[in-house]
C-alpha cells in the first residue's frame, strides 16, 4: 500500500515539473516573440500561407480550376492580414495569468525600497552628497513601486 503510495507522489512531482517546465517554455517563447517580432511575423505568414496552399490543392482536388480554388480558399480564410496580426499577437502572450508574477515584482520593489530606506537610515552620512545619492535610489525605487501598482490598476480596466 505504501508502495502504491509513493507511485501516486512520482506521477503528481512529474505532472508538476512538466506543467512548469511547460510555463517556462511558453515564457521564454513570449519574450522570444516580443524581442524577434519580424521573425515571429515571418513564420506565422509562412505558416498561414501553407494552409491557404493546402486549401487551395483541396479546391483543385475537388474538380475547380487554379484560379477559382485560389480565390476560394484566400476567400474561405478572411482578411488575411488581420488573421496574422491576431496569430502574431497569441504568440506574444503568455498562456497564463501573470498576477502572481506582477505581485513577486511588487513584494520585491518594496522588499527594495525597504531595505534601501533601512541603509539610508542607519549609514552615517559624512557628506551631503553621499545622503543625496541614498535618498535617490530610495526615490527610485519607491517610483518603480507606484509606477507598478498603477499599471496594474490599469490592466483591471
Amino acid at each position: 500500500m505504501g508502495a502504491a503510495r509513493g507511485r501516486d507522489h512520482e506521477g503528481t512531482a512529474r505532472e508538476l515539473r512538466v506543467k512548469t517546465m511547460s510555463r517556462v517554455r511558453a515564457a521564454i517563447n513570449s519574450i522570444r516573440a516580443r524581442l524577434h517580432h519580424d521573425e515571429i511575423a515571418r513564420e506565422v505568414e509562412t505558416e498561414l500561407r501553407f494552409h491557404i496552399e493546402m486549401r487551395r490543392c483541396a479546391n483543385i482536388e475537388g474538380g475547380m480550376t487554379p484560379d477559382e480554388a485560389q480565390r476560394a480558399a484566400l476567400q474561405s480564410f478572411g482578411d488575411f492580414n488581420r488573421v496574422k496580426s491576431s496569430c502574431c499577437e497569441i504568440r506574444r502572450s503568455l498562456p497564463f495569468n501573470t498576477g502572481l508574477l506582477r505581485m513577486g515584482l511588487h513584494i520585491t520593489i518594496a522588499g527594495l525600497a525597504g531595505a534601501a530606506a533601512l541603509w539610508t537610515v542607519n549609514t552615517p552620512h559624512h557628506n551631503l552628497p553621499s545622503l543625496l545619492s541614498q535618498l535617490g535610489f530610495v526615490a527610485v525605487l519607491t517610483c518603480l513601486f507606484v509606477v507598478a501598482r498603477r499599471n496594474k490598476k490599469l490592466h483591471r480596466q
